[in-house]
């Protein structure tokens, strides 16, 4: 066989398994720490990095020591005294995926009802993710991205090829109770998804 045939065949198979999907597309399936892929509108518990951080999602006011407290957000607390909140993943009625894939755009909504009166759903306003979103609005859509072991949340439009919108990551308040903010330039918060409360292992 020729080089310039061996060329060819190796241009080929380049560009079939490009435009297959296959490199380069981030759309790899969501996995949970402890039950398989994530699966729309099913709840789950948000750790922190691996649940041996102790470091939960919960819904609660960020300033009180009281969960009744109004209004809610979500917190990164740690060691929290309160069982933490399940979210679920609701994708958009034309998506027709039925796992959660990387980089699709979702609604992340608390699983539990609200005694504040919010949606539940998240938003981000003002630089920070707040709980009175609109599920499928620009405002209130999420992407799911592996980092090198967990996974992050960003928010918006990418502006680059292969660089991410703004991620999602924490405020690094004191007491243990951070809130989610969504700023540039920041850090991330990385993260595992988990179906079981206590990790069922």
């Amino acid at each position: 066989m020729t080089t310039s045939r061996l060329i060819m065949i190796s241009f080929l198979v380049v560009v079939i398994t490009t435009s297959s999907g296959v490199v380069g597309e981030g759309n790899d399936v969501v996995f949970s720490a402890d039950t398989g892929p994530v699966l729309p509108n099913v709840t789950y518990y948000i750790s922190f990095m691996s649940s041996d951080y102790n470091m939960w999602i919960c819904r609660m006011n960020a300033r009180s020591t009281d969960p009744r407290t109004c209004p809610h957000q979500p917190i990164m607390f740690t060691r929290p005294t309160i069982t933490p909140t399940p979210v679920m993943f609701i994708l958009p009625s034309s998506t027709p995926d039925t796992v959660i894939r990387e980089s699709t755009k979702l609604s992340i909504k608390f699983a539990n009802p609200s005694q504040c009166g919010e949606s539940g759903v998240w938003r981000v306003a003002n630089g920070e993710v707040v709980l009175n979103g609109v599920e499928s609005r620009e405002d209130s859509l999420f992407s799911i991205h592996m980092t090198d072991s967990y996974y992050k949340f960003t928010i918006g439009e990418s502006v680059y090829p292969d660089v991410y919108a703004t991620s999602i990551s924490l405020s690094n308040d004191r007491y243990g109770k951070d809130r989610l903010i969504a700023k540039q330039p920041s850090g991330e918060m990385e993260v595992l998804f988990y179906r079981n409360y206590p990790p069922e292992y």
